[in-house]
């Protein structure tokens, strides 16, 4: 605990912290008979951590209490103490103003001194990011490239030389690519093939790979700018920008040929689209304008239209649902993130409605979460799935709603007319609203993937076999007796 104590016109008081209050400046300015406080800390602002040692009933000193984030803060170490004893010589409240606040600055730093500094940096740096990143060191950019390496001579170990190659993929993004068109493929009426699935699953994951490393051969001087992309192998230097080019040609053609070959023409174009809105069209447009975002959003529509062309006809209702749902979940998911991370996109160069108008930023991320309703009952509507599935997706559906709607109502509250006219919103509202944007990332993390699963339990038909099993007979046996019924 630290104290600050001082004698002033008034009754003697003393400011106390606990480490409840991390990160904060403190800082006191007297102005003839008012004494206007700033305590600044992580939304904690309770008695134990201001106490006023004086009467209040005699005094007619108003106070004001405001927060202030902790990117604003430098940092300073802990356990300093300043106490000023009563004295009758005075003090200009300037000087004691800045004696304050420096003392509130070390006592209050949100973290503490160490050696290590570089860590303390990278995690300053990064902990508004909704998920953990890895800090590269100062030294880490390499002159030469992996394969120019293995040129020289240089003796290197098959994990030194597939890690880079791999990490051009953006392996989570395309596993996720993968999943949403292998449920689709499930999910679709006609029957399942083994040999189609390998095909469909390793097409997908190379041309998904190949749109990827196009992406990161076009912006490696704007990704070294971003704290979440600055790890990437271009920025480090593992490979050249024209080797990932030469690394999407051979993976990209080669997916594409698979799927051709191995699943129908109609998915291979699917595929070869997707590259070409992905590497070109969309990463052009994120310097450009915010429609990038709906250009994305059509990227991961797609492929769940590729997975149900594997084995049906996209004619079928079904497979434009599941593309939908899809599409309009990425609003919630980017929005939310973005929000977070929207000074570096702004830093590089991105043109992204998070900043550019973050009121639109939250209401496109709460409109697209409620049309997730209407998309997950056409799914049962149009024969996808079974009624049942309506209920279950509708919780999921609710809980992303709901925290689409505490984000979109923070960030209306903190830019409407009367906040803007008093100087905009305080520290402690935009604190608020990253908290509901990271709460809203982490709830679209989790509702896709369950929605999915929850689909392709409900399969229409999915269960006829228990059916039978329990009660002998299956369910098209009672249409049929009903269909007769209703003929005699």
């Amino acid at each position: 605990m630290w104290k600050v104590s001082m004698n002033t016109v008034a009754s003697p008081f003393f400011f106390t912290t606990n480490s409840k209050a991390s990160s904060g400046i403190l800082s006191h300015q007297l102005q003839s008979s008012k004494r206007f406080l700033y305590y600044y800390s992580n939304r904690f602002l309770t008695k134990s951590s201001q106490n006023f040692n004086e009467s209040h009933e005699s005094s007619s000193i108003s106070s004001h209490t405001q927060f202030i984030p902790n990117y604003r803060l430098l940092p300073c170490g802990h356990g300093q103490r300043l106490s000023s004893t009563s004295s009758s010589t005075a003090i200009p409240s300037s000087e004691k103003s800045s004696v304050i606040e420096q003392v509130a600055k070390n006592a209050l730093a949100c973290h503490p001194p160490s050696n290590n500094s570089s860590k303390n940096n990278i995690a300053s740096a990064t902990s508004h990011i909704p998920f953990n990143v890895k800090g590269k060191e100062a030294s880490s950019k390499n002159k030469l490239s992996v394969l120019q390496r293995l040129q020289k001579g240089e003796s290197l170990t098959f994990k030194e030389i597939y890690q880079p190659y791999l990490a051009l993929t953006k392996p989570n993004l395309t596993f996720l690519i993968m999943l949403s068109s292998i449920c689709s493929y499930a999910l679709a009426p006609n029957p399942l093939n083994v040999v189609t699935f390998m095909n469909l699953t390793g097409g997908i994951l190379l041309t998904s790979g190949a749109a990827n490393a196009i992406n990161m051969g076009r912006e490696p001087h704007l990704d070294s700018k971003m704290a979440r992309t600055s790890t990437r192998p271009i920025v480090r230097g593992l490979v050249t920008p024209n080797e990932a080019y030469t690394f999407a040609a051979v993976t990209g053609s080669l997916g594409c040929a698979i799927l051709w070959f191995g699943v129908n023409p109609t998915v291979s174009m699917l595929a070869a689209l997707n590259i070409v809105l992905y590497s070109w069209i969309y990463t052009s447009l994120k310097r450009k304008s915010i429609l990038n975002t709906w250009v994305g959003a059509i990227v991961g529509a797609i492929p769940p239209l590729m997975g149900w062309a594997a084995c049906s006809s996209l004619s079928d209702p079904g497979a434009w649902c599941l593309a939908a749902l899809l599409y309009a979940w990425q609003f919630p998911h980017f929005n939310s993130l973005s929000h977070n991370i929207k000074s570096e996109y702004q830093k590089a160069g991105y043109v992204m409605t998070a900043f550019v108008n973050p009121k639109l930023n939250a209401r496109v991320a709460l409109r697209y979460s409620l049309l997730m309703f209407p998309i997950c009952f056409g799914l049962s509507y149009w024969g996808v799935c079974d009624p049942y599935f309506s209920f279950d997706s509708s919780i999921l559906n609710g809980w992303m709603a709901y925290m689409s709607f505490k984000f979109w109502q923070q960030q209306r509250h903190n830019y409407s007319k009367k906040i803007q006219a008093t100087g905009g919103p305080s520290a402690a509202e935009v604190t608020i609203a990253n908290a509901y944007a990271k709460k809203l990332f982490w709830c679209s993390i989790w509702q896709l993937p369950v929605v999915l699963v929850l689909a392709m339990l409900h399969k229409t038909g999915q269960w006829d076999g228990l059916y039978y099993h329990f009660f002998g007979y299956k369910k098209e046996d009672d249409k049929l007796k009903e269909k007769f019924t209703n003929a005699m």
